[in-house]
Formats: C-alpha cells, sequence, structure tokens
C-alpha cells in the first residue's frame, strides 16, 4: 500500500513544477519592471517632440544667443555646502567684459547620472552680474545646468556642465 502512493506523491510534485517556475519568471519580471520604473539615471528629454518639431527656431535662438555674447562662468565651483545643499553661483559678463546684471536668470540643473531629478532654478542677483542659488541634492558628479537669461527683449541660453564636489565644510 505504501508502494501505490508512492507515484502520487511524485506525480502531484511533478504537476506543480510548472507552476512554480511560471510564479518565479513573474516574480522576476515584476522586480525588473520596478526597477526599471524607478532608476533615476533614466530620463526622457521633456517635450523631446515639440523640441524636434521647432529645431528651426532653436536654431534661430542659439545663433541669437552666440549674436548677443554673454559669457558664462561659475564663481565657484560647484560644491556640497554644510547645509547639505549644492551651491550655485554664477558670474555673467557682455561682449565687452563687463558684468551684466538685473537680469532674469533661470537654470534646469540635474546630475548627468540622476537626469530623471531635474532641479529649476530662478537665481538671485548677489551682486551686479552675480547670481546665486542652492541646489537642493547631495548628489555629485558631473551636472548640466541649462542657463536661461532675459533682460529687456534679450534672451541667452547655454549649457554649462560641471563637477560638484564635496566642499570644505562638509
Amino acid at each position: 500500500m505504501n508502494e501505490e502512493s508512492s507515484p502520487t506523491s511524485t506525480g502531484s510534485f511533478w504537476a506543480w513544477v510548472p507552476v512554480g517556475l511560471l510564479g518565479s519568471m513573474l516574480v522576476g519580471l515584476g522586480s525588473m519592471a520596478y526597477v526599471a520604473v524607478n532608476d533615476p539615471g533614466f530620463a526622457l528629454e521633456p517635450n523631446y517632440y515639440d523640441k524636434a518639431l521647432h529645431w528651426d527656431r532653436s536654431q534661430a535662438e542659439a545663433a541669437a544667443s552666440r549674436e548677443l555674447g554673454l559669457k558664462l562662468s561659475l564663481s565657484k565651483p560647484l560644491r556640497l555646502s554644510e547645509s547639505g545643499k549644492l551651491e550655485l553661483e554664477l558670474a555673467i559678463t557682455d561682449k565687452s567684459g563687463a558684468s551684466y546684471g538685473d537680469a532674469e536668470v533661470k537654470v534646469e540643473a540635474f546630475a548627468v547620472g540622476r537626469a530623471s531629478q531635474l532641479h529649476e532654478l530662478s537665481l538671485r542677483e548677489l551682486a551686479k552680474g552675480r547670481y546665486a542659488a542652492e541646489i537642493d541634492s547631495k548628489t555629485l558628479g558631473l551636472w548640466e545646468l541649462r542657463v536661461s537669461v532675459k533682460k529687456d527683449r534679450d534672451h541667452y541660453r547655454e549649457v554649462l556642465r560641471h563637477d560638484a564636489s564635496k566642499g570644505d565644510a562638509a
């Protein structure tokens, strides 16, 4: 009697093997989908289709920016402050090298390794031609800064890339 029940036990075990394999496959696929959706390094360019449609307009804006001739540079390196935020300080000069003040300066900033975490900043003017803001991030490494400067009817755009490092205080 013991020998007759043995094939049934073995048969029921093998009947559940495909169910276990399918279940583990679904758990694996679900895990990979979760990681893919929540990966901060993956990002799409906002309004990329609209930007592609209006490529001619963006090239005209780039030519107008070059004609305006502003020069953008970081006044001090992009560093992590004591408060745990990145300090951004930008110097803007015109063609003649004079400080470019009283402008509206906006920056879209993101760490290249975390491109989905976009920070939109409005910089405050510290002194004529010097603008600053803090980026609410502790991410170090290469950052892309998409700067937009508006004053009167002039509109200047430039993309800067800089490394963020730990400050002396952090």
